[in-house]
């Protein structure tokens, strides 16, 4: 393991992923992988360890079943799965975003020899705003349930947001997210102090310079293209914002209609005739 972005999402951390790889350390293991991997249940196990108690909590044995180079297989049973060896891929060299950066903690133990990216926003407030538009959206809106829907199982990550949203800002984002971001870069931070390891902060904007002087990359090698913006969500944010701005415009029909209706009774009761 080279490379641990431990960053919140919504910090960038897609854009520092496609980064990482274009610089060769790859590949990198984001949240896109999980669905892809079918490694949903793994993680929940993770979870459950950390904040519930209940099964082993994970460490190097642990991550590498999902970090390594794996393959599902069906187990004997028929309704189980084990995960074996796939010689023919990679193991990861890095990783990035949610749900592996909850365990910043367990990942600096299990990972020692790799550099450490913290993934930022300008500030909590940015964050915030960039969450509540993305992954706390999708949470709270779920699409309306058809009659096949109904019948068919949960969308596949869903169990597994459920849980994150749960454990780290107690199921309300808006409340508590702030403090969240907060506590988290700080436990980044000291945990990295810690165990004298250097930490760099990286902000969306700063570019190839920093990134490539941190990991000890040669000016010959920096690339030239620009660097990676990278947003699976663009497209639902745009929707988001066309949605609040469908109601917002609903807000000022309903306010002008109000104003029209009450405006003869306002009248007579100032005695304007």
């Amino acid at each position: 393991m080279k490379v641990l972005v431990l960053g919140m999402p919504r910090t960038g951390t897609q854009s520092l992923a496609d980064a990482l790889e274009r610089l060769g350390i790859a590949p990198v293991y984001h949240m896109r992988e999980v669905g892809k991997n079918r490694h949903q249940a793994l993680w929940i196990e993770a979870l459950d360890a950390k904040f519930e108690g209940r099964g082993k909590p994970y460490g190097r044995e642990e991550f590498d079943r999902i970090l390594g180079s794996y393959e599902e297989a069906e187990g004997r049973s028929g309704d189980k799965f084990q995960y074996l060896p796939n010689h023919g891929n990679q193991q990861h060299q890095a990783l990035s975003d949610y749900p592996a950066a909850i365990f910043a903690a367990e990942l600096l133990s299990a990972y020692p020899e790799a550099h450490i990216i913290l993934s930022l926003r300008s500030s909590a407030d940015a964050w915030l705003s960039s969450m509540e538009s993305t992954l706390w959206h999708a949470h709270t809106h779920p699409p309306p349930d058809t009659e096949a829907e109904v019948e068919a199982e949960p969308p596949p990550m869903a169990p597994l947001a459920a849980r994150y949203h749960r454990h780290c800002w107690g199921d309300d984002l808006p409340a508590h997210g702030r403090a969240a971001y907060e506590a988290h870069n700080t436990l980044v931070r000291d945990l990295a102090a810690a165990q004298g390891r250097g930490v760099l902060e990286y902000r969306p904007g700063d570019g190839w310079a920093p990134l490539c002087a941190f990991l000890g990359v040669g000016a010959a090698e920096v690339p030239r293209e620009g660097f990676p913006r990278s947003d699976d969500w663009a497209g639902y944010k745009r929707m988001v914002e066309e949605e609040r701005e469908r109601e917002r415009e609903r807000e000022r029909e309903r306010a002008i209609g109000g104003e029209e209706k009450e405006g003869p009774e306002d009248e007579a009761k100032l005695g304007v005739s």
